[in-house]
């Protein structure tokens, strides 16, 4: 054969060849990550600036694997190489420590979508609707309280997403004295849970008995509304209606 007459000719083909590898290969795989991430793009899930801030960082990161693989072909010790940068790199990977972990916890957050923009949530003391997922915080908002919250805790504790299931819930209690008839003030109740336009058919809300006393009967009410930021409005105006239209003289 040919290449076997010029053994120096086969040994750059084989050269070239490798290198060629190592640069498509990290590309293909690149190309084919950064299309599932600009996919995201159509959803509310995370803001177009996150998903531009992971594709940068693949970028990098396949820029990096190409030179590592090069170099690897080129013979030279990635091992001795990669010991002595690391050596520089360990104080400013340590510096950086809490931004990696928000940034790895962001990455978490936007794959799975754990939770959206628009959602109500609640972390460590904290609830609020998502305004914003960025790659090293979510930014909530909640009766013009503005509270930023680092992506590490979505991953390290355990959080609830209030909305999940496209509504929220809202609570309060009534308290039926003796005096009244329980059946009658139960039924003028679901009217006006059944006529307030804030609160939803599907699911129905819930009348339930908390606790039983000398006095009276406590009742706990549990009904869902679209908008989380018609709780307090919503409850406000349901409990104007009961002291209006029922007559309680109890209610919290």
């Amino acid at each position: 054969m040919i290449l076997d007459q010029y053994p120096e000719l086969y040994s750059g083909i084989l050269l070239v060849i490798k290198v060629a590898l190592a640069i498509i290969i990290p590309i293909i795989i690149f190309t084919i990550i950064n299309k599932t991430i600009q996919k995201y793009k159509s959803y509310n899930s995370v803001s177009k600036g996150s998903l531009e801030i992971l594709s940068k960082i693949l970028r990098y990161l396949t820029f990096l694997i190409i030179i590592l693989g090069i170099l690897d072909v080129l013979g030279i010790d990635i091992h001795s190489l990669l010991v002595s940068v690391g050596i520089v790199s360990l104080a400013v990977t340590l510096a950086a420590k809490d931004t990696l972990s928000n940034v790895i916890s962001g990455a978490i957050i936007i794959l799975e979508k754990r939770f959206v923009v628009g959602d109500m949530i609640e972390i460590d003391g904290h609830k609020g609707i998502v305004q914003k997922i960025g790659f090293k915080s979510v930014e909530l908002l909640y009766k013009k309280k503005y509270m930023v919250v680092p992506n590490v805790l979505f991953t390290t504790k355990p959080f609830i997403n209030h909305t999940r299931n496209g509504y929220y819930a809202i609570y309060f209690n009534v308290t039926i004295l003796n005096r009244y008839n329980f059946d009658e003030k139960i039924s003028q109740l679901e009217k006006i849970l059944d006529d307030t336009p804030s609160i939803l058919k599907e699911p129905k809300y819930l009348i339930m008995i908390k606790n039983i006393t000398t006095s009276g009967v406590d009742v706990k009410v549990k009904a869902y509304i679209e908008d989380p930021n018609m709780d307090t409005k919503t409850v406000s105006e349901i409990i104007k209606r009961i002291k209006r239209e029922m007559v309680l003289d109890d209610m919290y």
